[in-house]
């Protein structure tokens, strides 16, 4: 089930063909009246106030009649960008939206909290590292050839 997902998840994390306007991701709102309630084809987004090195996808999408949740992490590995990462992390938002759910929410962090249920190294062909978490038993067991179709290598953590 989750190798079309995986499919989906590939296709929109390669490199755009325009790069974003800015590399540092959209400041949050200042004040809860300036918030609005999200598009359900947009993404939310949360920056620090810092440089972020990772950022959290939390949503869900609707495969084959079941609904998948995942909450999953990607993370600055090394030579890559902060605006590779901000082009991979809105990618993967849309994923959710493009399999019949809302775009995932995006928070910028510093880093991919640990643990999580298991990594995907150098996820994308790219300097980036994919953490997951909140992942079903049956998910869960698809991911480490879906990391390796996507040239990364797996990890349990």
């Amino acid at each position: 089930m989750l190798g079309m997902a995986t499919a989906v998840v590939l296709a929109a994390c390669s490199a755009p063909s325009e790069p974003p306007a800015t590399a540092a991701p959209p400041a949050a709102p200042e004040t809860p009246a300036e918030v609005a309630e999200p598009v359900p084809d947009t993404a939310v987004v949360h920056a620090p106030a810092t440089a972020p090195r990772a950022c959290m996808i939390a949503g869900e999408f609707h495969l084959l009649g079941q609904v998948i949740r995942s909450r999953d992490c990607v993370q600055l590995a090394g030579g890559s960008t902060e605006a590779e990462l901000q082009r991979a992390c809105e990618g993967l938002a849309q994923v959710s939206a493009q399999m019949g759910g809302k775009a995932g929410e995006i928070t910028y962090m510093q880093g991919c909290p640990s643990p999580s249920q298991g990594s995907c190294r150098g996820i994308f062909g790219k300097s980036f590292d994919g953490y997951y978490y909140e992942r079903s038993a049956d998910d869960l067991a698809d991911l480490p050839a879906s990391c390796a179709q996507g040239g990364g290598t797996w990890v349990a953590d």
